[in-house]
Protein backbone atom coordinates (compact mmCIF):
# COMPACT_ATOMS: atom_id res chain seq x y z
CA UNK A 1 0.00 0.00 0.00
CA UNK A 2 1.51 3.35 -0.88
CA UNK A 3 0.96 6.63 0.70
CA UNK A 4 -1.09 8.47 -1.49
CA UNK A 5 -3.82 5.43 -0.69
CA UNK A 6 -3.67 6.44 2.71
CA UNK A 7 -3.84 10.33 2.35
CA UNK A 8 -6.23 10.19 0.17
CA UNK A 9 -8.44 7.86 3.27
CA UNK A 10 -7.30 10.15 5.85
CA UNK A 11 -9.06 13.53 3.40
CA UNK A 12 -12.43 11.25 3.07
CA UNK A 13 -12.43 10.45 7.19
CA UNK A 14 -11.70 14.07 7.34
CA UNK A 15 -14.16 15.05 5.06
CA UNK A 16 -17.06 12.57 6.34
CA UNK A 17 -16.16 13.85 10.55
CA UNK A 18 -16.46 17.57 9.78
CA UNK A 19 -19.82 17.23 7.61
CA UNK A 20 -21.07 15.19 10.76
CA UNK A 21 -19.90 18.01 13.06
CA UNK A 22 -21.43 20.70 11.09
CA UNK A 23 -25.06 19.02 11.33
CA UNK A 24 -25.06 18.63 14.67
CA UNK A 25 -26.67 20.69 17.41
CA UNK A 26 -24.36 23.11 18.25
CA UNK A 27 -24.51 23.83 21.71
CA UNK A 28 -21.09 24.81 23.50
CA UNK A 29 -20.09 20.84 23.11
CA UNK A 30 -21.07 20.59 19.65
CA UNK A 31 -19.77 24.00 18.68
CA UNK A 32 -16.03 23.13 20.40
CA UNK A 33 -16.43 19.79 18.55
CA UNK A 34 -17.27 21.20 15.15
CA UNK A 35 -14.05 23.74 15.51
CA UNK A 36 -11.87 20.90 16.45
CA UNK A 37 -12.70 18.72 13.20
CA UNK A 38 -12.70 22.36 11.22
CA UNK A 39 -8.91 22.38 12.25
CA UNK A 40 -8.51 19.05 11.21
CA UNK A 41 -9.48 18.82 8.18
CA UNK A 42 -8.28 22.23 7.28
CA UNK A 43 -4.99 20.99 5.13
CA UNK A 44 -6.59 17.97 4.05
CA UNK A 45 -9.52 19.65 2.15
CA UNK A 46 -8.11 22.14 0.59
CA UNK A 47 -8.85 22.68 -2.82
CA UNK A 48 -12.07 20.42 -2.62
CA UNK A 49 -15.93 21.30 -2.20
CA UNK A 50 -15.32 21.35 1.73
CA UNK A 51 -12.03 24.06 1.82
CA UNK A 52 -14.78 26.94 2.79
CA UNK A 53 -16.63 24.76 5.44
CA UNK A 54 -13.53 23.84 6.96
CA UNK A 55 -12.30 27.12 7.03
CA UNK A 56 -15.66 28.57 8.20
CA UNK A 57 -15.85 25.73 10.78
CA UNK A 58 -12.24 26.45 12.10
CA UNK A 59 -13.58 29.45 13.39
CA UNK A 60 -16.83 28.94 14.80
CA UNK A 61 -18.98 29.77 11.91
CA UNK A 62 -21.43 32.31 12.34
CA UNK A 63 -22.78 34.09 15.78
CA UNK A 64 -26.09 32.90 15.18
CA UNK A 65 -25.74 29.30 13.94
CA UNK A 66 -27.30 27.81 16.93
CA UNK A 67 -30.96 30.23 16.04
CA UNK A 68 -30.39 28.94 12.52
CA UNK A 69 -30.07 25.57 12.93
CA UNK A 70 -33.52 25.20 14.78
CA UNK A 71 -34.94 27.16 11.94
CA UNK A 72 -33.97 24.84 9.61
CA UNK A 73 -34.22 21.76 11.49
CA UNK A 74 -36.58 22.48 14.30
CA UNK A 75 -37.19 19.86 17.69
CA UNK A 76 -37.11 16.38 16.11
CA UNK A 77 -37.16 16.74 12.03
CA UNK A 78 -37.96 18.99 9.67
CA UNK A 79 -40.45 19.39 6.95
CA UNK A 80 -37.82 20.97 4.37
CA UNK A 81 -34.99 19.23 5.74
CA UNK A 82 -35.61 16.01 7.39
CA UNK A 83 -32.26 14.67 8.97
CA UNK A 84 -33.06 10.99 8.61
CA UNK A 85 -32.66 8.56 5.81
CA UNK A 86 -36.82 7.09 6.21
CA UNK A 87 -38.17 10.45 5.43
CA UNK A 88 -36.78 10.46 2.40
CA UNK A 89 -36.57 6.82 1.34
CA UNK A 90 -39.66 5.21 2.50
CA UNK A 91 -43.37 6.15 3.80
CA UNK A 92 -44.32 2.54 4.83
CA UNK A 93 -43.95 2.01 8.56
CA UNK A 94 -42.10 -1.62 7.73
CA UNK A 95 -40.13 -0.95 5.38
CA UNK A 96 -38.63 2.17 7.33
CA UNK A 97 -38.23 -0.30 10.72
CA UNK A 98 -36.50 -2.59 8.36
CA UNK A 99 -34.17 0.25 6.75
CA UNK A 100 -32.97 1.23 10.02
CA UNK A 101 -32.27 -2.46 11.44
CA UNK A 102 -30.17 -2.78 8.47
CA UNK A 103 -28.67 0.57 9.38
CA UNK A 104 -28.16 -0.54 12.61
CA UNK A 105 -26.74 -3.76 11.36
CA UNK A 106 -23.74 -1.78 9.40
CA UNK A 107 -22.95 -0.12 12.48
CA UNK A 108 -22.73 -3.76 15.01
CA UNK A 109 -21.07 -5.60 12.16
CA UNK A 110 -17.97 -2.84 12.92
CA UNK A 111 -18.27 -2.74 16.36
CA UNK A 112 -20.18 0.40 16.86
CA UNK A 113 -22.78 1.29 19.36
CA UNK A 114 -25.24 3.47 18.78
CA UNK A 115 -27.73 2.95 21.48
CA UNK A 116 -27.02 5.29 23.89
CA UNK A 117 -26.77 8.28 22.00
CA UNK A 118 -30.52 9.45 21.91
CA UNK A 119 -29.98 9.59 17.90
CA UNK A 120 -31.80 7.09 15.24
CA UNK A 121 -29.40 4.94 13.52
CA UNK A 122 -30.42 6.74 10.07
CA UNK A 123 -29.79 10.38 11.27
CA UNK A 124 -27.28 11.97 8.80
CA UNK A 125 -24.96 13.02 11.66
CA UNK A 126 -24.36 9.09 12.56
CA UNK A 127 -24.16 7.51 9.02
CA UNK A 128 -21.59 10.49 8.34
CA UNK A 129 -19.69 9.80 11.34
CA UNK A 130 -19.88 6.18 10.62
CA UNK A 131 -18.24 6.58 7.58
CA UNK A 132 -15.69 8.54 9.33
CA UNK A 133 -14.89 5.68 11.30
CA UNK A 134 -15.08 3.06 8.22
CA UNK A 135 -12.11 5.45 6.93
CA UNK A 136 -10.36 5.33 9.79
CA UNK A 137 -10.53 1.85 9.59
CA UNK A 138 -9.24 1.04 6.26
CA UNK A 139 -6.10 3.58 7.23
CA UNK A 140 -5.44 1.11 9.87
CA UNK A 141 -6.12 -2.22 7.81
CA UNK A 142 -3.58 -0.54 5.55
CA UNK A 143 -0.68 -0.03 8.21
CA UNK A 144 -1.15 -3.17 9.90
CA UNK A 145 -3.50 -6.00 8.63
CA UNK A 146 -2.73 -5.87 4.77
CA UNK A 147 -4.78 -5.88 1.72
CA UNK A 148 -7.67 -8.34 2.22
CA UNK A 149 -8.66 -6.16 5.26
CA UNK A 150 -8.65 -2.73 3.19
CA UNK A 151 -10.73 -4.51 0.49
CA UNK A 152 -13.23 -5.84 3.28
CA UNK A 153 -13.11 -2.22 4.67
CA UNK A 154 -13.97 -0.85 1.11
CA UNK A 155 -16.33 -3.48 0.10
CA UNK A 156 -18.55 -2.36 2.98
CA UNK A 157 -18.03 1.39 2.39
CA UNK A 158 -19.46 0.99 -1.14
CA UNK A 159 -22.41 -1.21 -0.07
CA UNK A 160 -23.06 1.76 3.09
CA UNK A 161 -22.89 4.59 0.51
CA UNK A 162 -24.88 2.61 -2.62
CA UNK A 163 -27.42 1.04 0.23
CA UNK A 164 -27.77 4.11 2.37
CA UNK A 165 -26.17 7.36 2.81
CA UNK A 166 -25.05 8.05 -1.00
CA UNK A 167 -28.86 7.73 -1.88
CA UNK A 168 -30.16 10.72 0.11
CA UNK A 169 -27.49 12.77 1.40
CA UNK A 170 -26.74 14.87 -1.70
CA UNK A 171 -30.92 15.66 -1.47
CA UNK A 172 -30.79 16.64 2.02
CA UNK A 173 -27.29 19.45 0.92
CA UNK A 174 -29.52 20.89 -2.23
CA UNK A 175 -32.49 21.19 0.26
CA UNK A 176 -30.45 22.96 3.03
CA UNK A 177 -29.06 25.30 0.09
CA UNK A 178 -32.59 26.62 -0.39
CA UNK A 179 -33.70 26.73 3.00
CA UNK A 180 -30.86 28.75 4.84
CA UNK A 181 -30.19 32.05 4.48
CA UNK A 182 -27.82 32.65 1.46
CA UNK A 183 -24.30 32.89 1.92
CA UNK A 184 -24.93 31.58 5.97
CA UNK A 185 -22.66 28.55 7.42
CA UNK A 186 -25.25 26.24 6.77
CA UNK A 187 -25.95 27.27 3.23
CA UNK A 188 -21.94 26.73 2.80
CA UNK A 189 -22.32 22.81 4.59
CA UNK A 190 -25.38 22.25 2.11
CA UNK A 191 -23.42 22.72 -0.64
CA UNK A 192 -20.19 21.30 0.33
CA UNK A 193 -22.64 17.99 1.35
CA UNK A 194 -24.31 17.79 -2.09
CA UNK A 195 -20.72 18.19 -3.73
CA UNK A 196 -18.83 15.51 -1.33
CA UNK A 197 -21.22 12.84 -2.00
CA UNK A 198 -21.31 13.40 -5.86
CA UNK A 199 -17.48 13.28 -5.68
CA UNK A 200 -17.08 10.34 -2.93
CA UNK A 201 -19.12 8.07 -5.20
CA UNK A 202 -16.58 8.85 -8.02
CA UNK A 203 -14.45 8.26 -6.18
CA UNK A 204 -14.92 4.85 -4.49
CA UNK A 205 -16.78 3.92 -8.07
CA UNK A 206 -19.74 3.32 -6.68
CA UNK A 207 -22.74 3.10 -9.83
CA UNK A 208 -26.37 2.55 -10.14
CA UNK A 209 -27.00 4.21 -7.03
CA UNK A 210 -30.87 4.96 -6.77
CA UNK A 211 -30.63 8.33 -5.29
CA UNK A 212 -33.77 10.21 -4.14
CA UNK A 213 -34.39 13.97 -5.12
CA UNK A 214 -36.78 15.00 -1.97
CA UNK A 215 -38.75 13.12 1.10
CA UNK A 216 -40.73 10.39 0.56
CA UNK A 217 -43.45 11.99 2.07
CA UNK A 218 -45.70 14.76 0.88
CA UNK A 219 -43.74 17.44 2.49
CA UNK A 220 -43.67 20.80 0.79
CA UNK A 221 -40.61 22.72 -0.97
CA UNK A 222 -38.80 24.74 1.20
CA UNK A 223 -39.63 28.05 -0.90
CA UNK A 224 -43.33 26.72 -0.14
CA UNK A 225 -43.05 26.83 3.36
CA UNK A 226 -40.88 29.70 4.29
CA UNK A 227 -43.23 31.59 6.70
CA UNK A 228 -43.98 27.69 9.16
CA UNK A 229 -43.02 27.99 12.55
CA UNK A 230 -40.07 26.48 14.46
CA UNK A 231 -39.88 24.40 17.33
CA UNK A 232 -37.45 24.93 20.42
CA UNK A 233 -33.83 23.05 19.97
CA UNK A 234 -32.98 19.66 20.78
CA UNK A 235 -30.14 18.36 22.41
CA UNK A 236 -26.48 18.26 20.72
CA UNK A 237 -24.46 14.76 19.76
CA UNK A 238 -22.41 13.16 21.46
CA UNK A 239 -19.81 10.75 19.64
CA UNK A 240 -20.37 7.56 18.75
CA UNK A 241 -19.67 4.94 21.13
CA UNK A 242 -17.64 2.59 19.69
CA UNK A 243 -16.42 -0.90 21.43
Amino acid sequence: MTSQPVELTARRAAAYMLLSRCLAYPDARGIELLQEAGVASSDLLKGGPLEEVARRASEGADADIADEHVRLFSISFSPDCPTFETAFVSTDATDQTMRMADVAGFYRAFGVDTSETGFRPDDICVELEFMAFMCQKQMYAAEHLGAPRVAQSLKAQRSFLKDHLGRWAGALGRRLVLRARPGSFYAEVGCGLEDWMAEDLRALGVEDVDLVEKPATNWPKPEEDEDAPVEPAIIGLDEIGVR
